[in-house]
């Protein structure tokens, strides 16, 4: 579904929180199996997410709690310093159930069961919000982001990131959620949807980081994977597009 509709029904939403659930089965199932290695990219994703702010931020430190929403059983705020850090996660009562998936959590880190649209976190608390790789994957990206404007600090920054496409690719990729055929992912991005919505829910951009959609594709083409093989020659390749926003000085979106 395109980025511009605010909410797909609730059972595309379940559908889709099914297939990533079975996906979290799967990885866990391996690596206690042995044969999938531990889940060391949270922690190489928080340092690109250390380096980035490091890009637009001054150098005095911020106080207040991260928050990370769709954190998986980890996060990138399971790596991160803070005042306090939450990790909220649809599947949290799932990931607690499979120690191969938490073996990895260090202290400090509160796992919440919730989901982005409604988070239980109180108004004004957080200096920081991450989510990562996840809205497109969400019920209704338009009152995550509208939630996201509660909880943060009016001096606090939003970190977003999600896989998107480019035009022809995004079309495509529309027909596959709608077919069912892409179950996890209902919502498609453009990088110009994504900027339109971050403006129409009120953020400004400070910095953004946009991988190249060549590289992405040449690297589908060459993959052993048929799946990949096919992305790539069909322009169905997904790139990274990267955002760090703020908000304005009275508590309002910039």
């Amino acid at each position: 579904m395109s980025a511009e509709r605010s909410e797909i029904p609730w059972n595309r939403w379940a559908q889709a929180q099914a297939y990533e659930q079975a996906f979290w089965q799967r990885l866990g199932e391996d690596m206690e199996a042995g044969t999938h290695e531990r889940l060391d990219w949270y922690e190489w994703r928080a340092g690109q997410l250390r380096q980035r702010l490091a890009a637009v931020e001054d150098a005095a430190p911020r106080t207040g709690s991260i928050l990370e929403i769709g954190s998986g059983p980890i996060g990138i705020v399971n790596f991160l310093e803070g005042e306090s850090r939450y990790a909220v996660d649809p599947l949290e009562h799932f990931y607690r159930t499979r120690p191969s998936l938490v073996g990895l959590r260090r202290p400090g880190v509160t796992y919440l069961d919730g989901a982005g649209e409604q988070l239980p976190v109180d108004d004004a608390s957080c200096s920081l919000v991450i989510i990562d790789n996840v809205i497109d994957h969400t019920y209704a990206p338009r009152k995550i982001l509208d939630e996201i404007k509660r909880v943060l600090r009016p001096e606090g920054r939003m970190y977003l990131s999600v896989n998107v496409h480019t035009p022809w690719g995004a079309r495509l990729h529309d027909l596959l959620a709608a077919l069912r055929i892409d179950k996890g992912h209902p919502y498609t991005f453009t990088s110009r949807t994504l900027r339109q919505m971050l403006a129409a829910a009120g953020f400004t951009i400070l910095g953004e980081h946009v991988d190249e959609y060549a590289v992405a594709r040449d690297a589908d083409r060459r993959s052993p994977q048929m799946r990949d093989r096919i992305k790539g020659y069909s322009g169905l390749s997904e790139f990274s597009h990267a955002v760090i926003c703020s908000m304005g000085t009275d508590g309002t979106a910039a």
